[in-house]
């Protein structure tokens, strides 16, 4: 097996690295979309395996957005999967973790659909453009920005309700 270099690094720790240096923030993002913890470190751990089938990431400042990119995707794509051969969730849901980080904003995401709430943590949380992210759903821009418009009341009412 041949070894490639990467910065001076071996790949595989080069690979290691990112993993700790990206797993964490990744899982919660993932798990926004998903809705479900255990879920997000699985689509995290096939993010990776994509990473390895990749080749070298695209450097420090690409990384985290490649990252994100690819654990969307295929956020998006195992729910169509799932809903497309009609599987049932392996579980409800796991969100006691975000119902102690922040209940309020939980119970309000949990009001968008997955794709939505993919858009408004890519855009908002991780910084993508709304071109970016709608490459990255691969939706046209204007679907993105139309989700976007209507999340935005639907989380607005829903924070109003959350609060005394």
């Amino acid at each position: 097996m041949a070894v490639e270099i990467v910065d001076g690094r071996e790949r595989s720790t080069a690979l290691a690295l990112a993993f700790e240096r990206h797993r964490d923030w990744l899982t919660r993002r993932l798990a926004l979309i998903v809705g479900d913890a255990e879920e997000a470190r699985d689509l995290v751990q096939e993010t990776f395996v994509r990473a390895v089938e990749h080749g070298p990431l695209p450097g420090v400042d690409d990384e985290a957005r490649w990252l994100a990119t690819v654990g969307a995707r295929l956020a998006i794509d195992e729910r169509r999967r799932r809903r497309r051969w009609g599987f049932f969730p392996v579980r409800e849901t796991d969100a006691r973790w975000a119902l102690e980080a922040d209940p309020d904003l939980w119970r309000a995401l949990a009001r968008l659909d997955r794709r939505t709430r993919a858009a408004l943590v890519m855009t908002t949380l991780d910084g993508f453009t709304q071109d970016e992210a709608a490459e990255a759903i691969g939706v046209p821009r204007g679907t993105i920005a139309s989700w976007l418009a209507r999340a935005r009341p639907v989380l607005q009412a829903a924070l109003a309700e959350d609060r005394p």
